[in-house]
């Protein structure tokens, strides 16, 4: 039985966060394309709050920009 097959509740999803961490930290040290996309992202995501555009567009633009470093 594998050891992951009991861990429930709390434990396993703060274990699933520290993969997800892992793995973000080794796309941005193993992949450029994701450095410059999340280098963009922190410029792009606050000069939006400045846009004059309705929450929902917003709410877009930062959906496109996350979806963009998912993708990557």
């Amino acid at each position: 039985m594998s050891p992951f097959k009991g861990q429930t509740g709390l434990k396993r999803i703060l274990n699933a966060a520290g993969y997800s961490l892992d793995g973000l930290s080794a796309a941005f040290k193993g992949e450029a394309a994701f450095r410059q996309l999340v280098l963009l992202n922190v410029v792009l995501v606050p000069l939006s709050f400045f846009l004059h555009v309705s929450k929902a567009e917003h709410a877009l633009l930062v959906a496109v920009c996350l979806l963009a470093l998912i993708v990557e």
